[in-house]
């Protein structure tokens, strides 16, 4: 049945996702070619992925945001650039609830990442309210890079 094919499609689509972020290779050229066109299923479990990683793992989020940022094609894609524009800071990698001093834009990179998407967007279409919605969020974000690259944007 074509639900079992789409199905198989999206856990294969999530095993890639998963091997590479263990590697670590934010570079890997999978990221640019096997994530084109992601069907809904496939965007909700990345979306259901990013809710279930632990926030200190920053890049591993980016990264999601960046697959699901180009492949924006629903009102629900643009709730969740909003909803990661206007997440709460992450103040250390070793624990986003407690301060340290670490680099500002690792911790606000899932953030930022949704405020280039919607920024890519807005090139191509200047009036896209969803883009608009994420970089509104940015604008009010508690994290200062948020904020100064969502007023650079708009």
């Amino acid at each position: 049945p074509p639900a079992a094919v789409s199905g198989s499609e999206a856990q294969i689509k999530l095993h890639v996702l998963e091997e590479i972020l263990r590697s670590r290779n934010d570079n890997d050229p999978r990221l640019d070619h096997d994530f084109n066109a992601l069907s809904e299923e496939t965007k909700n479990i990345f979306r259901k992925k990013y809710r279930e990683l632990p926030s200190e793992r920053r890049n591993e989020l980016g990264t999601i945001v960046y697959l699901l940022g180009k492949n924006i094609s629903t009102a629900e894609d643009w709730v969740f650039l909003r909803k990661v524009a206007a997440e709460p800071p992450c103040l250390s990698l070793a624990d986003c609830s407690r301060s340290a001093d670490d680099n500002a834009v690792t911790l606000a990179y899932p953030a930022l990442v949704a405020l280039k998407q919607a920024q890519r967007v807005l090139t191509k279409t200047p009036n896209s309210p969803g883009a608009l919605n994420v970089i509104a969020a940015g604008k009010i974000s508690s994290v200062r890079a948020v904020r100064q690259l969502a007023a650079k944007i708009y």
